[in-house]
């Protein structure tokens, strides 16, 4: 006490239940998808947008740091009144779970620690013997054409149009087609540069919810439907219908001689905690046919490709991660007159990615909120390598970001100490894909859109 000391510990952060953003973790539970697609109440009224509130300590919310031993609150210089410090410790910057070590002094009299800095693990080390060195020096010439290329694609949402269809005059079957032609068809892209596609959550759509379950359960009592199972409507029809839709579309990729990797999403019938395990065989009969291009994956998601170690997931462990890391909405920096909340909005997609990288965690919020399974001996979510590419999908929109070997962002990879982090945008909203160059972790956009502007 009075001493400056260092804890190790984890986060602990005690909000107001009643204030504390909505946990939503029922698997049966369709309104769950706005974990990973957040939108606007005025384009549907089923969907909400993501939820975020800023931590305020004069409306009981405390911050601890935890170990085995039991946890002590903690306190920013700025919080204590000493404003000749810069207050390195901010609540909306970390969130229950994260594993860091501060820097500070406990009081004696409070038992608070003032906290004077905090840090953090930082990005994993490269392992051994994984470098893109070999994949360089394998390049016959310079040109960019001959790097292999991995696509990555989310939210395919096969089974059913986009939301948004109706609005614009497009149509989500059409794309789909689009993004087939463009893999197989030489004339229209160039497929052969293409080492794999990884499809990364969202392939199929939600069941149907409760409130047209019981709209479709009266047609379906006075007709021979065949989905009428026990006089109610049977909305696992859908699924199984996504289902097919998808078997179908991936074994014509698959035809084409691509690679493809399946990482299942919330929709998906596997476990709802994570890490997910991979759709069972006799889902996808036509796919799992073709045993050497076809591969069922857990999510999260860890593979080599072209000697390039490749991590991701479906992005709900970031979705979730945004929640708790709230930030000030432009024009709203103080509190109105009425005392009514500060309006804030969840961190960006790729800030949220980026800090999972410097923790080397890549779920900190389970189970607190996201469902995990429970682990004594293991963390299966801990980074124990550094990834050169790291992605999420099922996002708003694409962002991208070069991080170099201690967690900042850079420019070029110079090294191959680089990781290249991927906002991977729903290809049911956006109709786009993303394309990355595995020996340069350069990053494109391809869009697919059968609308005039």
């Amino acid at each position: 006490e009075g001493a400056l000391s260092i804890l190790a510990g984890t986060i602990v952060k005690e909000m107001d239940p009643k204030r504390r953003p909505p946990v939503k973790s029922t698997y049966t539970d369709a309104s769950v998808q706005t974990f990973l697609f957040p939108s606007d109440d005025k384009k549907s009224e089923k969907q909400e947008p993501l939820r975020s509130l800023m931590f305020d300590k004069d409306k009981g919310d405390v911050l601890h740091l935890e170990d085995e031993s039991g946890r002590v609150e903690l306190a920013s210089d700025a919080d204590v009144g000493d404003e000749t410090k810069n207050a390195n410790l901010d609540p909306n910057k970390v969130a229950t779970g994260v594993v860091a070590a501060v820097v500070g002094k406990v009081d004696s009299g409070t038992g608070v620690m003032h906290v004077h800095s905090i840090h953090f693990a930082g990005p994993p080390p490269v392992e051994k013997g994984s470098t893109k060195e070999g994949l360089r020096g394998a390049s016959i010439n310079d040109e960019e054409k001959n790097d292999p290329i991995l696509l990555l694609v989310s939210g395919l949402g096969c089974g059913s149009d986009s939301p948004t269809d109706a609005e614009t005059g497009a149509s989500l079957s059409l794309r789909r087609e689009m993004l087939l032609d463009y893999l197989t068809d030489p004339q229209l892209g160039d497929g052969s540069s293409i080492c794999r596609v990884v499809v990364a959550g969202g392939a199929i759509t939600a069941a149907v919810d409760t409130a047209e379950d019981k709209e479709n359960t009266k047609k379906a009592a006075s007709s021979n439907n065949a989905t009428k199972k026990s006089g109610k409507y049977d909305s696992t029809a859908n699924v199984t219908f996504s289902l097919r839709e998808l078997d179908v579309y991936i074994t014509e990729i698959l035809s084409a001689g691509i690679p493809v990797d399946y990482i299942p999403g919330w929709n998906d019938p596997t476990n709802a905690n994570w890490p997910q395990r991979p759709l069972h065989s006799c889902l996808l009969p036509n796919s799992v046919g073709f045993v050497d291009l076809f591969r069922r994956s857990t999510n999260p998601y860890e593979s080599d490709c072209s000697g390039v170690k490749v991590l991701g997931s479906d992005g709900l462990n970031v979705a979730d991660l945004r929640r708790f890391l709230p930030k000030k909405c432009d024009g709203d920096d103080e509190v109105n007159d009425e005392g009514a909340e500060v309006k804030v909005s969840p961190s960006s997609s790729i800030d949220a990615l980026h800090q999972t990288l410097n923790i080397s965690h890549m779920a900190p919020t389970g189970p607190d909120s996201l469902p995990t399974f429970p682990s004594s001996e293991t963390d299966p979510f801990v980074m124990t390598s550094r990834p050169a590419v790291y992605f999420i999908g099922n996002c708003d929109e694409f962002e991208a970001r070069l991080v170099g070997e201690k967690g900042e962002t850079i420019d070029t990879a110079a090294d191959d100490d680089a990781t290249r982090l991927v906002c991977v945008p729903s290809f049911s909203s956006t109709g786009e894909v993303v394309l990355v160059n595995l020996r340069t972790l350069e990053c494109d956009v391809v869009s697919f859109n059968d609308v005039s502007p």
